[in-house]
């Protein structure tokens, strides 16, 4: 049984609450919080768990093995430090950070420390996603030729969307390419307060002439989760706010193919791979790799934000090459 602790129960962290409490081969010891309402509803519905307001309580407990932090982003690097210091195994909610330099650093750390570090990218743990990551690899495709990733909401968002949003595209590219792009560039527009994207398109282009392109909106009136992989044999389409056949292999002569897939819920999939890596000393999907590219990406993605739009080149140390 690996004991665990929670950092940050709001609404995503009693999801992970919940999720954790539910696979038997892990338990939750221990939640912290600094809102007394948020560990009176933990206590109201887990009344075995320990509740503290202090990390550092949880960091000294020696039966916790590791550690979920699912707390505001800007709070992510400085407990994720703190746990990695204890030797605690370290899972991040996404962004782990938000900045490439302050996720160096924790990868630094943690391999200093020689601990474990994952970072909740939820989408490489989705089991669609998983599955066209099998077609990719195996070439179902072909050779792909393009990726678009939509995802759209008419919702309060905790930041900007690039962060709340197009993040997770990101880290889906990342898993079916795991390829370095050639260049990035973004351009987004800020409509409710100045500085807070709440429109933004991401584009990329990778060796072999793979080309992506991202979009993401928080204003937009209709929810889309969707990713389009397009190869010379197949166009594969995967449609999340589906309910059943959420993903479509469309041929270009031929009859469309409706795979039927495990409906596991993603959080308990990546759950259970961190619990996993912690038993078997393994490396995780999302950790050291992972983490440096998704966040390198991002880091380019502002940096062109800055720069009207302006290719940033993945190769060049920094980002610092433009093209005029």
């Amino acid at each position: 049984m690996i004991g665990l602790g929670l950092i940050g129960c709001g609404n995503w962290g009693f999801n992970y609450l919940n999720t954790l409490n539910s696979i038997p081969e892990a338990k939750i010891l221990t939640v912290c919080d600094l809102n007394d309402d948020v560990l009176k509803k933990v206590k109201q519905f887990h009344p075995h768990l320990k509740t503290t307001k202090d990390c550092q309580d949880l960091l000294k407990d020696d039966e916790l093995s590791g550690v979920i932090i699912a707390t505001p982003p800007h709070t992510h690097f400085s407990i994720a430090v703190n746990c990695l210091e204890r030797n605690k195994a370290v899972l991040v909610e996404k962004p782990i950070t938000l900045s490439y330099s302050e996720a160096a650093e924790l990868i630094t750390l943690a391999q200093k420390k020689n601990t474990l570090l994952m970072a909740g990218h939820l989408m490489e743990y989705h089991p669609v996603v998983m599955k066209l990551h099998e077609y990719v690899s195996q070439e179902i495709l072909g050779k792909l030729r393009y990726i678009l990733l939509d995802r759209t909401s008419l919702a309060r968002i905790r930041s900007d969307v690039l962060w709340d949003l197009a993040v997770h595209d990101v880290s889906i590219v990342r898993y079916l390419v795991n390829k370095n792009p050639v260049w990035v560039a973004a351009q987004g527009k800020s409509f409710l307060q100045d500085g807070i994207h709440d429109l933004i398109t991401i584009s990329m282009e990778f060796p072999d002439d793979l080309y992506v392109q991202i979009h993401a909106n928080s204003l937009y009136p209709q929810k889309k989760r969707q990713t389009v992989v397009a190869g010379n044999k197949l166009v594969a389409i995967l449609d999340d706010t589906r309910d059943d056949f959420k993903l479509t292999l469309l041929p270009y002569n031929g009859d469309i193919t409706l795979p039927n897939l495990e409906k596991i819920p993603p959080l308990t999939v990546q759950c259970k791979h961190f619990i996993h890596c912690i038993q078997s000393d393994s490396v995780p999907r999302t950790g050291f790799g992972d983490i440096t590219w998704v966040m390198k990406v991002m880091d380019l993605i502002e940096q062109s934000l800055l720069n009207n739009g302006s290719r940033r080149y993945f190769t060049k140390p920094g980002g610092d090459h433009d093209e005029n």
